[in-house]
This record gives structure tokens, C-alpha cells and sequence, in this order.
């Protein structure tokens, strides 16, 4: 028949049991609490990346936002110079022009 250690503390053999059962315990709970703060460390780490791409992100984001906003900013402001050119160049026919449409908005907004 097998035999079974027994943890009944028969002699000596049982105490050296009960003792390594212990001791293998408090190994383990050193062990969990080492991989405990491992995790934590890594998932800290992989915030900090996160966080630094999203960071990334937003700057790239903001910088093509800026060079969009200064390209239309450009363009609108050529728009404004053509414009202030063609009124000069042929004040007449933009006069009546603007009259013209001065007159169509009057009889839109009438009905």
C-alpha cells in the first residue's frame, strides 16, 4: 500500500512537513507579489507608450491642423487681393454688378 505523509505533527518528520509547506507558501506569496508589481511595471510602461503615441498624435494632428489653416488663410487672402484688383481695374461693372445682385436678393427675400 502507498503511504501518505501525514501533517499531524507525528515526530519530527511531520514538523520538517509543516514547516517546508510554510515555507513553500510564504514563496509563493513572494512570488505573487513580485509578478504583481511586475505586471503593474509593465502596465505602466505600456500607458507611458500609449501616452507618448497619443501625445505624438495630437502634435502631428495640431501641426497639420496649423498648416491647413495658414494654407487656407493664404488662399483667401489671394481671393481678396483678386478681388480688390478686378473692383479697381473695372469699378463700373462691379458697381452694377453688386447693384444686380443687391436687386435679386431684395426680390428673394420679398417672397
Amino acid at each position: 500500500m502507498a503511504e501518505s505523509k501525514s501533517t499531524g505533527g507525528q515526530g519530527s518528520a511531520g514538523k520538517t512537513t509543516e514547516a517546508d509547506i510554510q515555507a513553500q507558501i510564504d514563496q509563493l506569496r513572494d512570488d505573487i507579489a513580485g509578478l504583481t508589481k511586475l505586471i503593474g511595471s509593465l502596465g505602466g510602461e505600456k500607458a507611458s507608450e500609449a501616452r507618448e503615441r497619443a501625445e505624438k498624435f495630437r502634435d502631428d494632428a495640431t501641426k497639420r491642423g496649423q498648416e491647413a489653416y495658414d494654407r487656407a488663410r493664404e488662399e483667401a487672402m489671394s481671393l481678396e487681393e483678386d478681388f480688390e484688383d478686378h473692383i479697381r481695374s473695372r469699378p463700373l461693372q462691379s458697381v452694377l454688378v453688386a447693384a444686380g445682385v443687391g436687386f435679386l436678393a431684395a426680390l428673394l427675400t420679398r417672397r
